[in-house]
């Protein structure tokens, strides 16, 4: 049994409602946090979640909603007294920053009591995090409004997608998209669809949704103000989205 707990469910636009995005993937044997952005070490005390069970942390992109908080969990597993290490696993290109970010923030690998391993991945080829769960990638268009200042400021311009397989269970996790077209980058089943809503319009979800025809769908990265207006969507055109949600944080799931 797979389950996905959604730790934050929000955009990056801070609120009182709702974290920052991220999941709490847990397998029999680990358990993998999406994601983890400012406020993630108070997201999962909120939620009685012990942050070291977290073995495995993957960072989808440089935006600071999604990697912020990781040096103040660090630390936190040291003053919790960790012994177990922790894998970080990002894109190739991401990974010379989110090093120098921590060793900028004094997270020393000698000084730790725990082993910190550095793990990176190319797109289109396959990580395994368990026996049983692996995924790859692909570049989505995120971050190319960016790319005239990439040059100039050394930026990393890594955004994926990810193709979660369990079993023989395709889940999707967009992460942060540049357009529904992001949508339709993996040719395999889909079975479960964890979609960002920030950047594109419910109207433009129902033409993939049918497309793609994935059992559940699920709603993450939801502005506040933004929310009415989805919730009256879904209500006014609920034929045509099927097992679809719109999730808040603490929203469980279970894959079989």
């Amino acid at each position: 049994m797979l389950k996905i707990k959604f730790i934050g469910t929000g955009s990056a636009k801070a609120s009182l409602k709702r974290n920052f995005t991220s999941l709490l993937i847990q397998t029999s044997n680990e358990n993998i946090l999406m994601d983890c952005g400012e406020g993630i070490s108070k997201a999962l005390l909120q939620q009685n979640i012990d942050m070291n069970f977290i073995d495995i942390i993957i960072i989808s992109h440089l935006h600071s909603d999604h990697f912020a908080g990781l040096a103040g969990l660090l630390t936190n597993f040291k003053l919790l007294g960790r012994i177990k290490p922790v894998r970080i696993i990002t894109h190739k290109s991401n990974l010379p920053f989110i090093k120098n970010f921590l060793f900028s923030s004094f997270i020393i690998p000698e000084r730790m009591n725990y082993e910190i391993e550095f793990e990176d991945f190319d797109y289109e080829k396959d990580i395994i995090l368990t026996d049983d769960l692996k995924f790859l990638t692909k570049q989505n268009s995120h971050l190319s409004k960016y790319q005239i200042h990439q040059e100039n400021y050394n930026l990393s311009l890594a955004s994926p997608s990810f193709l979660f397989t369990y079993a023989n269970k395709n889940i999707i996790f967009t992460s942060d998209i540049g357009s529904v077209d992001n949508l339709l980058l993996f040719s395999e089943p889909v079975d479960i669809l964890i979609c960002e809503i920030t950047h594109i319009y419910m109207a433009e979800l129902v033409e993939v949704l049918q497309k793609l025809k994935p059992s559940e769908t699920y709603l993450i990265h939801i502005p506040d103000e933004k929310e009415k207006e989805i919730l009256d969507f879904l209500s006014t055109h609920d034929s045509e989205f099927g097992n679809t949600f719109l999730t808040y944080d603490g929203f469980e799931i279970s894959v079989p």
